[in-house]
């Protein structure tokens, strides 16, 4: 039996859709990115994407959870919980 153009077409699109949707609707830490609490050479303290030491944190430190933070939320609660003990003082960008 044949498929008509018009159900392979149709189909074709409601896939596409579909997935287009789902890569729309899923969150930025699923392709491996995580949030750093961090620390420069002169002691001020910031939230960062990425992983410490790369271009985007040269001369920043992880502090806090070492193996990053899921959210950028969850890394700035840990900031604040944190820079008084540890910061100079804190970096907003």
């Amino acid at each position: 039996m044949r498929k008509s153009v018009a159900t392979s077409v149709f189909g074709t699109s409601v896939l596409a859709t579909g997935l287009l949707a789902i890569g729309l609707a899923a969150p930025a830490s699923a392709a491996g990115e995580k949030y750093f609490v961090t620390i420069d050479t002169v002691g001020m303290c910031s939230v960062i994407l990425d992983t410490p030491g790369t271009e985007l944190s040269a001369g920043k430190k992880a502090i806090a959870n070492t193996d990053g933070y899921a959210t950028m939320e969850d890394a700035k609660k840990a900031l604040t919980e944190i820079k008084d003990e540890k910061c100079k003082g804190v970096v907003v960008g």
